[in-house]
């Protein structure tokens, strides 16, 4: 398996708990930031429940910038299906209250993925998708070179409905010297498709939290 692949997963580990939460706040920040400008972010302005991009922008960039100055607690769940699938769920609080779940895992050894959940008041109000595929490149391609082929996915969700939807993709190759550099790459706007399997998944994730059952986190 690639190198690439495996440092996206979140490790929880009490004896250094503050350096990998350093890094976990940075991993949000970069996986995000750039296809979510910042906007003012005076508390007084936020919107408590937001409804509509500007006001998604505004709730986001506040729970970022928490992230980053480290007053957000979190805690982390390990889970292997059978080694079919494997992955850590991160929880992070704002005072208590749910504000981010980043779910990392891969299955097999050819895909995986990281979802990140923004949450307001309870609610999910953005998502960012990350999946990752690769494979070893054919024809005249350098013996065991290979190529990551990533798709990104943002939504602005809106009482579970997704008001305003991007993707992009790009392929990163092992033997390149001229890959993209994903931050650059340019998203496009798509069609927002029903956000049902979205708000499945989120709610999968909120009921792992409370389960007592950790060591399988199913479809």
């Amino acid at each position: 398996m690639k190198n690439y692949i495996y440092p996206i997963v979140f490790l929880f580990l009490v004896s250094c708990g503050q350096s990998k939460e350093s890094e976990n706040r940075e991993a949000v920040k970069k996986e995000n930031i750039q296809d979510t400008p910042a906007v003012g972010t005076d508390p007084s302005s936020i919107a408590i429940s937001p409804s509509s991009v500007e006001e998604i922008k505004q709730v986001y960039t506040a729970t970022v910038n928490k992230l980053q100055s480290g007053s957000l607690d979190s805690t982390s769940f390990k889970y292997d299906c059978n080694g079919e699938r494997r992955g850590t769920v991160t929880y992070f609080f704002d005072k208590g209250k749910l504000s981010i779940i980043k779910h990392a895992y891969s299955e097999y050894d050819h895909y995986s993925a990281t979802d990140q959940y923004f949450v307001n008041d309870d609610e999910l109000f953005f998502a960012h998708l990350k999946e990752v595929t690769w494979s070893f490149e054919s024809g005249g391609a350098a013996e065991g070179a290979t190529k990551d082929n990533i798709t990104e996915r943002r939504y602005y969700v809106v009482k579970e409905k997704s008001i305003h939807c991007l993707e992009k993709k790009y392929t990163i190759r092992s033997h390149s010297s001229d890959n993209p550099q994903p931050e650059q790459v340019q998203s496009k706007e798509v069609a927002c498709k029903p956000a049902s399997s979205l708000n499945v998944d989120f709610r999968k994730l909120i009921a792992f939290r409370t389960s007592s059952d950790h060591s399988c986190l199913k479809k």
